[in-house]
C-alpha cells in the first residue's frame, strides 16, 4: 500500500518505498500491473487497541465473574463483539452456512473503531450496571 496525495492537477504525489521498487524489479519492465486507488482512512491506533484489551475487556471479564462466578476470556468477548457489531460473511454452500469469517477489527479506521465498536460495547455494559469510562483522547 502506498499513501499518496493528489495535486491540483490530479496527479499523485508519493515517494516510492523500497519494498515497492523491489517488487517492481521482481515483476520486470514492460509488464502490466493492477493499481487500486481508494480514499485514505487512518487505521485504528495502538492506543485504541490497548484501551480495548487492557481496560474494556478486563472490566467486563471481572464484572461477569463477580456477578455470576463464570470465567470468560477477553477473546470470548472479542469474538462476540466482532460478530455483533462488525458482522461476518457466511459460506455460500448449502448446509455449510455455519462456516463464517468474522470481520476483523483491524479493518476499522480510527473513527469506526470508537463509534462502531468500543462505544457500543461500553454503552451495552453501562445498561447492565457496569460503567467503563472512555478516555478523553479518542485516538
Amino acid at each position: 500500500m502506498i499513501i499518496a496525495d493528489i495535486s491540483e492537477n490530479l496527479e499523485l504525489i508519493y515517494p516510492i518505498p523500497r519494498a515497492l521498487k523491489k517488487r517492481l524489479e521482481e515483476i520486470g519492465a514492460g509488464k502490466r500491473v493492477t493499481v487500486t486507488v481508494k480514499l485514505f482512512k487512518k487505521p485504528r491506533t495502538n492506543p485504541q487497541n490497548a484501551y480495548l484489551w487492557s481496560a474494556v475487556y478486563p472490566a467486563i471479564v471481572q464484572y461477569i465473574k463477580d456477578q455470576t462466578g463464570q470465567e470468560f476470556t477477553p477473546e470470548n468477548l472479542h469474538d462476540r463483539y466482532k460478530k455483533k457489531y462488525l458482522g461476518y460473511e457466511q459460506c455460500d454452500i448449502p448446509g455449510m452456512e455455519d462456516i463464517v469469517r468474522l470481520r476483523s477489527s483491524t479493518e476499522l479506521d480510527t473513527e469506526e473503531f470508537w463509534d462502531q465498536f468500543i462505544e457500543h460495547i461500553c454503552r451495552e455494559w453501562s445498561e447492565l450496571g457496569l460503567y467503563i469510562p472512555l478516555p478523553e483522547k479518542r485516538n
